[in-house]
C-alpha cells in the first residue's frame, strides 16, 4: 500500500524535485494561467470587473513572484518578504475594484476573488499544482452554488414587479437587458416585452428576489444605456426612477 501511495505522492505534494528544473517553471506558469481562467470564468459570465484575463494575470503574477522568492534562498535576501508583498500588492488591486463603480459599496466579492486568486497563484508557484487546480474548481463551484442559494432559497424573498422603459436602439438595449436577466437567473421568469411607441419600449418583470439582490438588480438595470425609467412595485408601494 505504501508503495502504491508513494508512486502518486508527487501529485499531492510539490512538483519541485519531480520535474526537470528546465521545465518546472514554464509548467507551473501554464498551470497558474489555467487556474486563473478557471476562477475567472464565473466572474466573466456575470460581466464583473475582474474576469478571465484579470484573474489569469493575477494567478500568473503571484506564481512568478513566488518562484522568484526561491531565488533569494541562495542569497542574502529574505524570501519571505516577496510572498508578504504579494498580499499587500493584491490588497491595492482589490481596493481599486471596490472603489470603482456606483455611489454604493460594490465589488467586494470581486475583490475577494482577486485576493484568493493570488493565494492560488502562490500555491502554484510553490509547486502545489494539483492542489491549486482543485482549489480553483472549488472556488468556481462555490460561487455558483452560493449565488443559486441567495437567489432561489433565500428565506426572505420579495414579490417584486419591475417595469423598465427604454429606447430600443436597434435591439441592442433589449440584448443588454436580457443579459442582466440571465445573470440573475430571471430569463425564464414572467417577462413581458412591449412597444409603447416607435422609440420607446417596456420590459415588465415579475420575480421573487432577496432584498440585497433586488437592489443589485435595479442598480444594474439603471446602468444599461438607453434605459429611461424604472418603476418597481413591492406590494402596494411603487417607486419610479428616471434617468437623465
Amino acid at each position: 500500500m505504501k508503495t502504491v501511495m508513494g508512486d502518486y505522492t508527487w501529485l499531492l505534494g510539490s512538483w519541485r524535485g519531480h520535474i526537470h528544473p528546465l521545465w518546472i517553471d514554464p509548467v507551473l506558469c501554464l498551470v497558474a494561467i489555467g487556474c486563473g481562467m478557471l476562477i475567472g470564468g464565473e466572474r466573466e459570465r456575470r460581466e464583473k470587473p475582474a474576469g478571465i484575463r484579470t484573474l489569469a494575470l493575477v494567478c500568473l503574477g503571484s506564481a512568478v513572484f513566488t518562484m522568484l522568492s526561491f531565488v533569494f534562498t541562495t542569497t542574502t535576501g529574505d524570501s519571505g518578504r516577496v510572498s508578504a508583498q504579494i498580499v499587500t500588492g493584491i490588497g491595492f488591486l482589490g481596493a481599486g475594484v471596490i472603489l470603482h463603480g456606483r455611489r454604493i459599496v460594490s465589488g467586494v466579492t470581486t475583490a475577494a476573488i482577486i485576493w484568493v486568486a493570488a493565494a492560488v497563484g502562490m500555491a502554484v508557484g510553490a509547486g502545489y499544482a494539483v492542489g491549486a487546480v482543485a482549489l480553483s474548481l472549488l472556488i468556481n463551484r462555490l460561487m455558483v452554488l452560493i449565488f443559486l442559494f441567495e437567489t432561489s432559497w433565500y428565506p426572505e424573498l420579495l414579490d417584486t414587479e419591475v417595469a423598465i422603459e427604454f429606447r430600443p436602439n436597434g435591439g441592442l438595449t433589449q440584448i443588454r437587458l436580457e443579459r442582466v436577466l440571465v445573470d440573475y437567473s430571471l430569463i425564464e421568469h414572467a417577462a413581458e416585452w412591449s412597444d409603447l411607441s416607435a422609440d420607446r419600449c417596456r420590459l415588465t418583470l415579475r420575480a421573487k428576489l432577496a432584498p440585497l439582490h433586488l437592489y443589485e438588480l435595479l442598480a444594474e438595470l439603471a446602468e444599461v444605456p438607453d434605459v429611461c425609467s424604472i418603476t418597481r412595485e413591492l406590494g402596494a408601494a411603487a417607486r419610479v426612477t428616471q434617468k437623465k
